[in-house]
Protein backbone atom coordinates (compact mmCIF):
# COMPACT_ATOMS: atom_id res chain seq x y z
CA UNK A 1 0.00 0.00 0.00
CA UNK A 2 1.38 3.18 -1.30
CA UNK A 3 0.97 6.82 0.79
CA UNK A 4 0.45 9.38 -1.31
CA UNK A 5 0.02 13.14 -0.93
CA UNK A 6 -1.69 15.53 -3.56
CA UNK A 7 -1.13 19.21 -3.78
CA UNK A 8 -2.93 21.90 -5.31
CA UNK A 9 -3.39 25.47 -4.84
CA UNK A 10 -7.30 26.01 -5.73
CA UNK A 11 -10.48 24.03 -5.59
CA UNK A 12 -11.61 25.52 -8.44
CA UNK A 13 -12.68 23.25 -10.93
CA UNK A 14 -10.59 23.24 -14.29
CA UNK A 15 -7.97 20.56 -16.08
CA UNK A 16 -5.69 20.35 -13.21
CA UNK A 17 -8.47 19.80 -11.02
CA UNK A 18 -10.14 17.67 -12.92
CA UNK A 19 -6.61 15.66 -12.59
CA UNK A 20 -6.17 15.65 -9.48
CA UNK A 21 -9.70 14.16 -8.89
CA UNK A 22 -8.97 11.29 -11.08
CA UNK A 23 -5.53 10.47 -9.85
CA UNK A 24 -7.24 10.42 -5.98
CA UNK A 25 -10.44 8.25 -6.87
CA UNK A 26 -8.10 5.90 -9.07
CA UNK A 27 -5.59 5.43 -6.43
CA UNK A 28 -8.36 4.87 -3.31
CA UNK A 29 -10.05 2.54 -6.01
CA UNK A 30 -6.37 0.76 -5.75
CA UNK A 31 -6.43 0.50 -2.27
CA UNK A 32 -3.57 3.25 -1.40
CA UNK A 33 -3.72 5.81 1.44
CA UNK A 34 -4.50 9.16 -0.49
CA UNK A 35 -4.21 12.51 0.91
CA UNK A 36 -5.27 16.12 -0.54
CA UNK A 37 -3.76 19.52 0.30
CA UNK A 38 -5.86 22.67 -1.11
CA UNK A 39 -5.62 26.11 -0.77
CA UNK A 40 -9.18 27.14 -0.11
CA UNK A 41 -12.61 25.25 -0.41
CA UNK A 42 -14.61 24.68 -3.93
CA UNK A 43 -15.58 22.34 -6.53
CA UNK A 44 -12.78 19.72 -6.39
CA UNK A 45 -12.97 19.83 -2.61
CA UNK A 46 -16.08 18.47 -2.53
CA UNK A 47 -16.16 15.94 -5.21
CA UNK A 48 -13.16 14.87 -3.35
CA UNK A 49 -14.41 14.77 0.49
CA UNK A 50 -16.87 11.86 -1.01
CA UNK A 51 -13.82 9.69 -2.00
CA UNK A 52 -12.03 7.75 1.16
CA UNK A 53 -9.52 10.98 1.17
CA UNK A 54 -8.11 13.02 3.60
CA UNK A 55 -8.74 16.53 3.00
CA UNK A 56 -6.90 19.17 4.94
CA UNK A 57 -7.04 23.12 3.52
CA UNK A 58 -4.04 25.63 4.39
CA UNK A 59 -5.94 28.93 3.38
CA UNK A 60 -2.85 30.48 3.56
CA UNK A 61 -2.06 29.39 0.10
CA UNK A 62 -2.75 32.01 -2.53
CA UNK A 63 -2.22 31.64 -6.39
CA UNK A 64 -0.77 35.34 -5.98
CA UNK A 65 2.82 35.68 -5.34
CA UNK A 66 2.39 36.58 -1.03
CA UNK A 67 5.53 36.12 0.44
CA UNK A 68 4.15 36.22 4.28
CA UNK A 69 1.49 33.76 3.06
CA UNK A 70 4.18 31.65 1.30
CA UNK A 71 6.54 31.48 3.91
CA UNK A 72 3.50 30.60 6.72
CA UNK A 73 2.29 27.79 4.23
CA UNK A 74 5.38 26.28 3.30
CA UNK A 75 6.05 25.83 7.35
CA UNK A 76 2.14 24.69 7.44
CA UNK A 77 2.82 22.10 5.05
CA UNK A 78 5.99 20.88 6.14
CA UNK A 79 4.66 19.99 9.53
CA UNK A 80 1.34 18.19 7.66
CA UNK A 81 4.19 16.25 5.55
CA UNK A 82 5.90 15.36 8.43
CA UNK A 83 2.86 14.31 10.37
CA UNK A 84 1.74 12.30 7.16
CA UNK A 85 5.12 10.88 6.21
CA UNK A 86 3.86 9.83 2.46
CA UNK A 87 5.93 7.56 -0.19
CA UNK A 88 4.65 10.21 -2.12
CA UNK A 89 4.14 13.56 -2.89
CA UNK A 90 2.57 15.05 -6.20
CA UNK A 91 2.29 18.26 -7.02
CA UNK A 92 0.13 20.24 -9.12
CA UNK A 93 -0.33 24.23 -10.12
CA UNK A 94 2.52 25.78 -10.58
CA UNK A 95 2.19 27.97 -6.99
CA UNK A 96 1.51 24.83 -5.13
CA UNK A 97 4.75 23.33 -7.08
CA UNK A 98 6.80 26.17 -5.61
CA UNK A 99 5.56 26.20 -2.01
CA UNK A 100 5.41 22.39 -1.86
CA UNK A 101 9.14 21.54 -3.02
CA UNK A 102 10.06 24.27 -0.58
CA UNK A 103 7.97 22.37 2.29
CA UNK A 104 10.27 18.83 1.12
CA UNK A 105 13.59 20.85 1.44
CA UNK A 106 15.40 17.53 3.19
CA UNK A 107 13.18 15.55 4.43
CA UNK A 108 13.89 12.02 3.87
CA UNK A 109 12.05 9.12 2.39
CA UNK A 110 9.45 11.21 0.53
CA UNK A 111 9.66 11.06 -3.14
CA UNK A 112 8.59 14.39 -4.94
CA UNK A 113 6.92 14.88 -8.33
CA UNK A 114 5.50 18.05 -9.99
CA UNK A 115 3.14 17.70 -12.97
CA UNK A 116 3.83 20.50 -15.40
CA UNK A 117 -0.01 21.60 -16.80
CA UNK A 118 1.81 24.69 -18.62
CA UNK A 119 4.88 26.66 -17.17
CA UNK A 120 4.31 29.81 -15.26
CA UNK A 121 6.50 31.36 -17.57
CA UNK A 122 5.12 29.74 -20.94
CA UNK A 123 4.82 31.61 -24.58
CA UNK A 124 2.13 33.92 -24.27
CA UNK A 125 2.10 35.37 -20.90
CA UNK A 126 1.56 39.35 -21.60
CA UNK A 127 3.86 40.21 -18.73
CA UNK A 128 7.52 39.31 -19.66
CA UNK A 129 9.02 40.82 -16.30
CA UNK A 130 5.71 38.04 -14.71
CA UNK A 131 7.90 35.36 -17.16
CA UNK A 132 11.33 36.11 -16.04
CA UNK A 133 10.58 35.89 -12.67
CA UNK A 134 8.64 32.63 -12.75
CA UNK A 135 11.46 31.36 -14.81
CA UNK A 136 14.11 32.12 -11.96
CA UNK A 137 12.15 30.63 -9.48
CA UNK A 138 11.39 27.57 -11.63
CA UNK A 139 15.20 27.24 -11.87
CA UNK A 140 15.72 27.81 -7.89
CA UNK A 141 13.48 25.28 -6.93
CA UNK A 142 13.91 22.34 -9.68
CA UNK A 143 16.73 20.74 -8.32
CA UNK A 144 13.72 19.89 -5.18
CA UNK A 145 12.55 17.70 -7.29
CA UNK A 146 12.47 13.92 -8.12
CA UNK A 147 10.65 13.68 -10.87
CA UNK A 148 8.53 16.05 -13.79
CA UNK A 149 5.51 14.45 -15.55
CA UNK A 150 4.82 16.98 -18.64
CA UNK A 151 1.66 16.74 -19.74
CA UNK A 152 2.44 18.25 -23.38
CA UNK A 153 6.06 17.82 -25.63
CA UNK A 154 5.69 21.48 -25.91
CA UNK A 155 5.92 22.02 -22.24
CA UNK A 156 8.71 18.96 -21.84
CA UNK A 157 9.99 21.20 -24.94
CA UNK A 158 9.90 24.73 -23.45
CA UNK A 159 11.57 23.18 -19.86
CA UNK A 160 14.39 21.92 -21.97
CA UNK A 161 14.94 25.31 -24.09
CA UNK A 162 14.49 27.25 -20.68
CA UNK A 163 17.40 25.07 -18.63
CA UNK A 164 14.54 23.80 -16.37
CA UNK A 165 14.78 20.03 -17.20
CA UNK A 166 18.19 18.43 -18.07
CA UNK A 167 19.04 15.95 -20.49
CA UNK A 168 21.28 14.78 -18.39
CA UNK A 169 19.01 14.27 -15.28
CA UNK A 170 16.80 11.89 -16.72
CA UNK A 171 13.85 12.77 -14.12
CA UNK A 172 11.63 13.75 -16.50
CA UNK A 173 8.88 12.05 -19.50
CA UNK A 174 5.75 13.31 -21.11
CA UNK A 175 2.26 12.00 -19.69
CA UNK A 176 -0.86 12.87 -22.39
CA UNK A 177 -3.49 14.05 -19.92
CA UNK A 178 -6.45 11.72 -21.02
CA UNK A 179 -10.41 11.76 -20.14
CA UNK A 180 -13.51 9.05 -19.38
CA UNK A 181 -14.75 7.55 -22.69
CA UNK A 182 -17.99 8.35 -23.85
CA UNK A 183 -20.52 5.80 -24.32
CA UNK A 184 -22.84 8.57 -25.68
CA UNK A 185 -23.55 7.83 -29.61
CA UNK A 186 -23.55 11.19 -31.58
CA UNK A 187 -26.36 11.94 -33.33
CA UNK A 188 -27.25 15.83 -33.56
CA UNK A 189 -25.55 17.34 -36.02
CA UNK A 190 -26.18 21.00 -37.52
CA UNK A 191 -29.66 20.42 -35.84
CA UNK A 192 -32.25 23.25 -36.78
CA UNK A 193 -29.73 24.19 -39.69
CA UNK A 194 -28.00 26.04 -37.20
CA UNK A 195 -23.79 25.50 -36.88
CA UNK A 196 -23.83 24.68 -32.82
CA UNK A 197 -21.22 26.15 -31.13
CA UNK A 198 -19.47 25.20 -27.54
CA UNK A 199 -16.63 26.73 -25.02
CA UNK A 200 -15.98 25.03 -22.30
CA UNK A 201 -13.43 26.88 -19.83
CA UNK A 202 -12.76 29.17 -17.21
CA UNK A 203 -13.73 32.72 -17.81
CA UNK A 204 -10.11 34.79 -17.43
CA UNK A 205 -8.33 36.49 -19.61
CA UNK A 206 -6.39 33.26 -20.87
CA UNK A 207 -8.90 31.66 -21.68
CA UNK A 208 -9.77 34.60 -24.38
CA UNK A 209 -13.56 34.22 -24.43
CA UNK A 210 -13.88 37.88 -25.91
CA UNK A 211 -12.16 36.34 -29.31
CA UNK A 212 -14.30 33.89 -30.35
CA UNK A 213 -17.44 36.77 -29.55
CA UNK A 214 -16.15 39.23 -31.72
CA UNK A 215 -15.30 36.25 -34.37
CA UNK A 216 -18.95 35.35 -34.73
CA UNK A 217 -20.39 38.82 -34.43
CA UNK A 218 -19.13 38.81 -38.06
CA UNK A 219 -22.12 35.95 -39.01
CA UNK A 220 -25.24 35.35 -39.87
CA UNK A 221 -27.09 35.23 -36.50
CA UNK A 222 -29.36 32.09 -38.27
CA UNK A 223 -26.36 30.32 -39.31
CA UNK A 224 -25.40 29.54 -35.18
CA UNK A 225 -25.85 28.80 -31.78
CA UNK A 226 -22.90 29.51 -29.54
CA UNK A 227 -22.52 28.45 -25.76
CA UNK A 228 -20.05 29.03 -23.20
CA UNK A 229 -19.92 27.10 -19.91
CA UNK A 230 -18.22 27.90 -16.91
CA UNK A 231 -17.48 30.97 -14.72
CA UNK A 232 -15.07 33.22 -13.46
CA UNK A 233 -13.74 36.89 -13.88
CA UNK A 234 -14.16 37.59 -17.03
CA UNK A 235 -17.76 36.64 -17.54
CA UNK A 236 -19.41 39.86 -16.60
CA UNK A 237 -17.25 41.64 -19.23
CA UNK A 238 -18.19 39.05 -22.38
CA UNK A 239 -21.97 39.65 -20.99
CA UNK A 240 -21.62 42.89 -21.77
CA UNK A 241 -19.84 42.38 -24.61
CA UNK A 242 -22.28 40.39 -26.17
CA UNK A 243 -25.03 42.99 -25.16
CA UNK A 244 -23.26 45.52 -27.17
CA UNK A 245 -22.61 43.37 -30.58
CA UNK A 246 -26.12 42.53 -30.14
CA UNK A 247 -25.60 38.85 -29.86
CA UNK A 248 -27.79 37.89 -26.93
CA UNK A 249 -30.58 35.88 -28.95
CA UNK A 250 -27.50 33.87 -30.44
CA UNK A 251 -25.12 33.21 -27.52
CA UNK A 252 -25.74 31.60 -24.38
CA UNK A 253 -23.85 32.29 -20.62
CA UNK A 254 -24.53 28.36 -19.03
CA UNK A 255 -22.73 29.02 -16.00
CA UNK A 256 -20.74 26.11 -14.53
CA UNK A 257 -21.99 22.17 -15.15
CA UNK A 258 -20.78 19.26 -13.77
CA UNK A 259 -22.49 17.47 -16.47
CA UNK A 260 -20.49 18.68 -19.39
CA UNK A 261 -20.71 15.49 -21.18
CA UNK A 262 -24.15 15.94 -22.02
CA UNK A 263 -24.05 19.86 -23.91
CA UNK A 264 -20.97 18.33 -25.82
CA UNK A 265 -23.09 15.94 -27.00
CA UNK A 266 -25.91 18.69 -27.82
CA UNK A 267 -23.49 20.65 -29.91
CA UNK A 268 -21.36 20.24 -33.27
CA UNK A 269 -17.97 22.12 -32.96
CA UNK A 270 -15.98 22.53 -29.98
CA UNK A 271 -14.25 25.61 -29.50
CA UNK A 272 -10.83 27.10 -27.40
CA UNK A 273 -9.84 30.15 -27.88
CA UNK A 274 -6.87 30.51 -25.27
CA UNK A 275 -4.12 33.02 -25.31
CA UNK A 276 -1.32 30.03 -23.78
CA UNK A 277 -2.42 26.53 -22.34
CA UNK A 278 -0.87 22.91 -21.62
CA UNK A 279 -2.90 20.36 -22.69
CA UNK A 280 -6.28 21.12 -22.55
CA UNK A 281 -8.69 18.25 -20.62
CA UNK A 282 -11.66 20.15 -22.81
CA UNK A 283 -10.56 19.59 -25.76
CA UNK A 284 -9.42 15.64 -24.80
CA UNK A 285 -13.10 15.78 -23.66
CA UNK A 286 -14.48 17.24 -26.90
CA UNK A 287 -12.65 14.78 -28.60
CA UNK A 288 -13.93 11.94 -26.17
CA UNK A 289 -17.48 12.75 -27.74
CA UNK A 290 -16.89 12.90 -31.11
CA UNK A 291 -16.49 16.64 -31.79
CA UNK A 292 -14.04 18.60 -34.25
CA UNK A 293 -12.40 21.10 -32.57
CA UNK A 294 -11.31 24.60 -33.26
CA UNK A 295 -8.19 25.70 -31.30
CA UNK A 296 -5.81 28.64 -30.73
CA UNK A 297 -2.33 27.07 -32.10
CA UNK A 298 -0.75 27.24 -28.38
CA UNK A 299 0.61 24.93 -26.11
CA UNK A 300 -0.09 21.27 -26.85
CA UNK A 301 -2.86 22.03 -28.71
CA UNK A 302 -1.04 21.04 -31.67
CA UNK A 303 -0.58 17.59 -30.14
CA UNK A 304 -4.32 17.37 -30.00
CA UNK A 305 -6.12 18.80 -33.20
CA UNK A 306 -4.56 17.61 -36.76
CA UNK A 307 -4.97 20.93 -38.81
CA UNK A 308 -7.38 20.01 -41.14
CA UNK A 309 -7.93 16.38 -39.89
CA UNK A 310 -9.78 16.46 -36.50
CA UNK A 311 -10.42 20.37 -36.55
CA UNK A 312 -8.54 23.78 -36.97
CA UNK A 313 -5.37 25.28 -35.43
CA UNK A 314 -6.40 28.91 -35.80
CA UNK A 315 -3.62 31.76 -35.34
CA UNK A 316 -5.99 34.67 -34.64
CA UNK A 317 -9.54 36.12 -34.53
CA UNK A 318 -9.66 36.03 -38.88
CA UNK A 319 -8.59 32.18 -38.97
CA UNK A 320 -10.69 31.16 -36.12
CA UNK A 321 -14.16 32.93 -38.27
CA UNK A 322 -12.79 31.23 -41.51
CA UNK A 323 -12.81 27.90 -39.65
CA UNK A 324 -16.40 28.45 -38.24
CA UNK A 325 -17.46 29.93 -41.80
CA UNK A 326 -15.89 26.61 -43.06
CA UNK A 327 -18.08 24.53 -40.78
CA UNK A 328 -21.29 26.29 -42.06
CA UNK A 329 -20.56 26.09 -45.47
CA UNK A 330 -19.54 22.19 -45.09
CA UNK A 331 -21.50 20.45 -42.62
CA UNK A 332 -20.88 16.81 -44.13
CA UNK A 333 -17.40 17.86 -42.78
CA UNK A 334 -18.89 17.46 -38.85
CA UNK A 335 -19.29 14.18 -38.43
CA UNK A 336 -16.02 13.12 -40.61
CA UNK A 337 -13.99 15.06 -38.49
CA UNK A 338 -16.02 14.20 -35.38
CA UNK A 339 -14.77 10.55 -35.84
CA UNK A 340 -11.27 11.40 -36.19
CA UNK A 341 -11.31 13.31 -33.21
CA UNK A 342 -12.80 10.06 -31.41
CA UNK A 343 -10.04 8.21 -32.94
CA UNK A 344 -7.34 10.41 -31.94
CA UNK A 345 -8.65 10.08 -28.39
CA UNK A 346 -9.11 6.37 -28.60
CA UNK A 347 -5.27 5.82 -29.60
CA UNK A 348 -3.44 8.44 -26.72
CA UNK A 349 -6.13 10.21 -24.30
CA UNK A 350 -7.66 7.66 -22.24
CA UNK A 351 -8.44 8.32 -18.47
CA UNK A 352 -7.09 4.32 -17.82
CA UNK A 353 -4.03 5.31 -20.10
CA UNK A 354 -2.72 8.43 -18.46
CA UNK A 355 -3.82 7.09 -14.76
CA UNK A 356 -1.72 3.95 -15.52
CA UNK A 357 1.06 5.67 -16.32
CA UNK A 358 1.32 7.76 -13.08
CA UNK A 359 0.77 4.98 -11.22
CA UNK A 360 3.47 3.58 -12.97
CA UNK A 361 6.08 6.16 -11.92
CA UNK A 362 4.77 6.05 -8.27
CA UNK A 363 6.23 2.64 -8.11
CA UNK A 364 9.25 2.73 -10.28
CA UNK A 365 10.28 6.34 -8.14
CA UNK A 366 9.46 4.03 -4.41
CA UNK A 367 10.95 1.20 -5.75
Amino acid sequence: MKKILYFITTSNWGGAANHVYELCRYEVQQGNRVYLIVGSKGELYDRVKKLNVHVLVVDSVKRNISPFNDIKSIFKIRKIIKKINPDIIHLHSSKAGVIGRLACYKLKNVQVIFTVHGWSFTDGIPSKMKKNLYKIIEKCVAPLTDYFICVSEYDKNLGLRDNILKHKENNYSVIHNGTRVSQRKKVLVNRNNKLNLIMTARFSSQKNQRALIKAVSNLDQNKYKLSFIGNGPTEKECKNLCKELNLTTSVDFLGFKDNVGDYLDKNDIFVLSSYYEGLPISIIEAMAHGLPVIASNVGGNSELVENKINGFLVNDEDELLNSIKFFINNPQKIREMGRKSKDIYMNEFTLEKNLKSIDSIYNKLIA
